[in-house]
């Protein structure tokens, strides 16, 4: 077999393990997001949480409940911004990078 004939065999690996390391990296901004955020009555704190997608992990900051986390992130015209998710994300972003290249780094061993 040509090494070329690999190739979709080697990109789902990558894939995988690119997965993984953003995975991790979501869960680690989840749980700065969690210690930044100002809490009030807690339930913004609650429901911070990582969701799985087809192009990766997401952190959302809120659920069916709660709406409202992007109004204490950037602010509104009655309130000053609050940030907690980009700050977390910015905390951690060369740390995420490490963790989906030694992901892949791996895939490809």
């Amino acid at each position: 077999m040509a090494d070329f004939d690999r190739f979709p065999e080697i990109i789902a690996r990558l894939d995988a393990a690119a997965q993984e390391g953003a995975r991790e990296g979501a869960k680690l901004v989840e749980d700065s997001a969690k210690q930044r955020v100002p809490r009030v009555t807690g339930k913004l704190q609650r429901a911070i949480h990582v969701e799985e997608g087809v192009e990766g992990a997401y952190v959302i900051a809120g659920d069916k409940d709660v709406f409202y986390g992007h109004m204490v992130e950037h602010g509104t015209r009655h309130s000053p911004a609050h940030p907690f998710l980009l700050p977390a994300l910015e905390e951690h972003r060369d740390e995420i990078n490490a963790l989906i290249a030694a992901h892949i780094e791996r895939a490809i061993r």
